[in-house]
């Protein structure tokens, strides 16, 4: 990623001009819990028998029954496993065909056909996406409404009921769930079902049954539902320029001023950034581009600005002569990125060499924070 496009709009979080060293990682599930959601839901359904139309609409309509358990790995797909079924209404025309199994006790009609019942039990699996966060390419946090389609197949367990056999068939569902959310902890949901299985269920040989369910539910989630947000992580030593004047180092847990600035007359000499290094090396750690980043805007945004950039080193380490050097390169690094990846104006750019010959962080019980490069507000 670019990290002229990716900077503006994080560092744009504090007003003014802001330093920070910062890392992002993506979104991830915190916990196995996290996302997890339970759903219970009941409707009615109609199974596509031929000859259906010609059943009273009362007789078309049974009532069916899911208990399930979903998990949203990201904002935009989960996985989904449910307990589902009750009963079916089937219709065999009169005449045409035998019965598949000896029936009994069914509405016959006058021209020999006849209502066939179907009671069953199914397990279901599927994969679910959110359409919306799919459209919006992120987590719509908090948002009300959610539309999620979602494809899968199962298992159904006939039972042997009122003439009809026991047998196990393959299924298939598509559908899509309409998504409410009314609390933190609970969805409302609006789900219609197209399934289809094979033709046990129809008299007519080598010939799939389809069917259409509506149901209503609810989603219960027990844990987290919200993904984590892209993670800052910001180093001690880290500076940040607020608009109140007063620069801080962070600390974890809390923030530590360095120093007070009253007002824009007095900011002269102040640290704009830190730029820290490894032991003997000249090139800084991967994270502190922002803080460079920083320095070049604000030379853009203040044209008659000057810095200067203090190359340190461990006195802990090397010789004196060793860490003078460092130092130097150190500096020349950090200007080298002002010029040639952020265009800073090279002649408003100092460089000092100042080695060990003083420790900025002597309070400090990490000597390793002295291998930077400061830079300086100068004129």
């Amino acid at each position: 990623m670019n990290i002229k496009h990716f900077l503006p709009s994080a560092l744009l979080l504090l007003s003014g001009a802001t330093v920070t060293a910062q890392t992002h990682e993506p979104s991830v599930w915190e916990d196995f819990g996290s996302n997890l959601y339970i759903d219970v839901g009941g409707g009615v359904q109609t199974l596509f028998a031929p000859g259906w139309k010609d059943i009273a609409f009362g007789k078309q309509i049974t009532p069916s029954f899911s208990l399930g358990v979903g998990k949203w790995f990201n904002p935009f797909w989960g996985i989904h496993f449910a307990a589902e079924g009750y009963s079916f209404n089937g219709f065999r025309p009169g005449g045409a065909y035998d019965p598949f199994s000896p029936l009994n006790r069914v509405d016959v009609g006058y021209d020999g056909s006849f209502r066939y019942y179907l009671r069953y039990m199914g397990l279901n699996a599927d994969i679910r996406f959110s359409l919306l966060n799919l459209i919006a390419g992120r987590e719509r946090k908090g948002a009300p409404y959610d539309l999620v389609p979602y494809i899968g197949i199962g298992y159904a367990h006939m039972f042997a009921y009122r003439g009809s056999t026991k047998e196990n068939l393959f299924t298939g569902h598509a559908g899509v769930r309409n998504r409410f959310a009314v609390h933190r902890m609970v969805d409302v949901n609006l789900d219609v079902t197209a399934g289809w299985t094979d033709n046990y269920v129809n008299p007519v040989t080598d010939r799939y049954m389809t069917s259409m369910a509506v149901q209503v539910g609810v989603s219960f989630y027990p844990g987290r539902r919200a993904f984590r947000k892209p993670t800052v992580k910001v180093p001690v030593e880290t500076f940040r320029y607020r608009t109140d004047t007063v620069f801080v180092r962070e600390v974890p847990g809390r923030d530590k001023v360095i120093e007070f600035v009253p007002d824009h007359r007095n900011i002269l000499g102040v640290v704009m950034a830190s730029v820290r290094f490894a032991v003997n090396r000249s090139m800084a750690y991967k994270g502190q581009e922002t803080q460079i980043y920083e320095v070049a805007r604000y030379l853009r945004e203040h044209p008659k600005a000057v810095v200067r950039i203090e190359g340190y080193a461990d006195a802990t380490s090397g010789s004196e002569d060793y860490n003078h050097k460092l130092a130097q390169q150190r500096a020349e690094y950090v200007r080298k990125q002002l010029v040639d990846t952020y265009k800073a104006d090279a002649s408003r750019i100092e460089t000092k060499a100042i080695g060990t010959a003083r420790q900025p962080y002597d309070d400090t019980t990490d000597t390793q924070w002295n291998c930077v490069a400061i830079i300086r507000l100068i004129k």
